[in-house]
């Protein structure tokens, strides 16, 4: 015959532990808030009245601080590139690339020039800039030359018809008015552009500035013995490069 099992009553052995030790009870009282069906939970704005102001700054910091700092991090970033892209680019007055040479240091160059040029110029946005070789400056040299924001190029003549064998100046006879030609016809220096169908021919491409207004220097502070100026040929000022080259020949 079958035996009847009762389950309720069947205690339940547990290895490692006093199974005669009271059993810990598991449930609230029958009384406790939780089991109130009238309790209300308060809402977040009412909490939030009931906080302290320390206790609503470390809430801020702790929940909200770090998507307001991403927020404005962000908004500020958007702002700039949509600045970037939509605002007007300022004209250059004039920009002359100087390459491992430089001008003396005691004279503002771009200053000077701008004098030169008179009051209605922008003098703010004249740059003589030098170069030395780096990536860097390679970088900038190729971005600014096909944006077509140099004028001049002045360096050593060994390096400026290196720079004529691949087309980057104006021929002076065809650019300079006459009278200045026939002016700095003893200075100019005649170059190979292999670029061209002949190109076994020589060029007047440069200007010889050795003796000029002012003295170039290499990194060293060696004077430059043979500094040569040209117009670059992509240049959208090319006026202003003949007023640059009179300025420093003048």
């Amino acid at each position: 015959m079958a035996q009847h099992t009762d389950w309720d009553k069947m205690e339940i052995f547990q290895p490692g532990k006093d199974n005669n030790d009271d059993v810990k009870p598991g449930r609230l009282e029958a009384d406790a808030e939780i089991y109130n069906p009238d309790r209300k939970d308060p809402s977040a704005s009412e909490r939030w009245r009931e906080m302290s102001r320390a206790e609503k700054l470390s809430y801020f910091r702790e929940y909200y601080l770090k998507y307001v700092i991403m927020g404005l991090l962000f908004t500020i970033i958007a702002s700039y590139m949509v600045y970037v892209l939509v605002r007007p680019e300022e004209k250059d007055t004039f920009f002359g690339a100087l390459f491992n040479i430089y001008f003396d240091s005691e004279k503002d160059i771009s200053d000077e020039f701008g004098s030169y040029l008179g009051e209605n110029v922008n003098s703010d946005r004249i740059f003589v800039k030098s170069y030395y070789d780096s990536v860097i400056s390679d970088t900038e040299i190729n971005n600014f030359y096909e944006k077509r924001r140099y004028d001049v190029f002045i360096t050593t003549e060994s390096r400026f018809k290196t720079y004529a064998k691949t087309d980057n100046y104006l021929n002076l006879k065809d650019t300079l008015p006459e009278d200045i030609y026939k002016k700095y016809e003893e200075r100019i220096v005649y170059c190979n552009n292999e670029k061209l169908e002949d190109n076994k021919s020589e060029y007047p491409y440069g200007i010889s500035v050795k003796d000029c207004n002012y003295t170039f220097y290499d990194y060293f502070g060696n004077v430059i013995e043979d500094p040569v100026v040209g117009i670059v040929i992509n240049t959208k000022r090319k006026d202003t490069a003949i007023k640059f080259i009179n300025f420093l020949l003048d």
